[in-house]
């Protein structure tokens, strides 16, 4: 069996392919948070505002937040990342032990528009060949 570690889509294609779990990097600074659909857009926005109503986000704030993708997304869950930084050794580390644990094959990653994709290097010593992510485009 062919494992792929890193592949790179545009924003078109990632509907018609399955994945574990779409990654969502930095949503304040990220564009995608509104373009990829309205109705995931919306579950973030309440979920961040209900966190900040509850007092979670001022007692562990950054931290990550796991949602149940809204009905029509080709993944079954979103990973919200409140807090990555744009060097792709930073935020590779702190989701790496959170995609091993959740036992994913593929993340796609929706990452400001700014960013990179990170190295490939980089992202095989993260994942230890476990887990793959699929890079989404940013259209211009």
């Amino acid at each position: 069996m062919t494992f792929e570690v890193f592949s790179s889509t545009s924003y078109n294609t990632v509907w018609t392919t399955k994945s574990d779990v779409w990654v969502i990097l930095n949503p304040d600074l990220n564009p995608w948070t509104e373009k990829i659909d309205w109705s995931l857009g919306m579950l973030l926005r309440r979920s961040l505002y209900r966190l900040e109503l509850s007092g979670e986000a001022a007692k562990n704030p950054g931290a990550p937040i796991l949602l149940g993708a809204p009905e029509g997304l080709p993944a079954s869950r979103v990973l919200i990342m409140p807090k990555a930084r744009g060097d792709d050794a930073a935020w590779l580390n702190e989701l790496a032990p959170i995609l091993t644990k959740m036992r994913v094959s593929m993340a796609t990653v929706f990452a400001p528009k700014e960013w990179r994709p990170p190295s490939l290097k980089v992202l095989t010593e993260a994942s230890r060949g476990e887990w793959g992510i699929r890079w989404v485009e940013s259209a211009g």
